[in-house]
């Protein structure tokens, strides 16, 4: 069976992040993300609201500028496909590059449990649903 893929027009993706409008419009001149448009609308997809709310933890928390989320993103994706390639091949090289990989990611804020999932695609679920549910209230 598929696995579906919810879609926010920006008032449901802004009120699921905490976030103005505004500000998701200025990540996607910054080319953060690039939300696919139906007419007018722009359409988040699940992977974009993962992406927005890094961005949020980047700047609100760690304090970066637009430049330092722009490397740090592309840090950790490189990061993210390093690790995806060593987890399969054989330990014990592998096994502690991925721990160190993992320790780097963790001071951005992506923590990866052992299925590969980082803590914050855990938590969005949640509050995902509810925006889903409160968004035609």
């Amino acid at each position: 069976m598929a696995k579906t893929q919810g879609l926010y027009i920006i008032s449901v993706a802004s009120q699921i992040l905490a976030m103005h409008p505004q500000t998701l419009r200025k990540y996607e001149r910054a080319g953060f993300v690039e939300p696919p448009r139906m007419g007018m609308l722009r359409l988040y997809s699940e992977e974009d609201i993962a992406r927005l709310r890094l961005i949020k933890y980047l700047v609100e928390e760690l304090g970066l500028n637009l430049a330092g989320v722009n490397l740090a993103l592309d840090l950790a994706s490189k990061m993210l496909l390093l690790r995806s390639q060593l987890t399969s091949d054989e330990p014990p090289v592998a096994t502690k590059l991925v721990k160190e990989i993992d320790e780097a990611l963790a001071k951005l804020g992506l923590e990866i449990d052992d299925a590969g999932e980082t803590k914050l695609d855990k938590e969005d679920r949640g509050q995902r649903a509810e925006a889903r549910r409160n968004a035609f209230r």
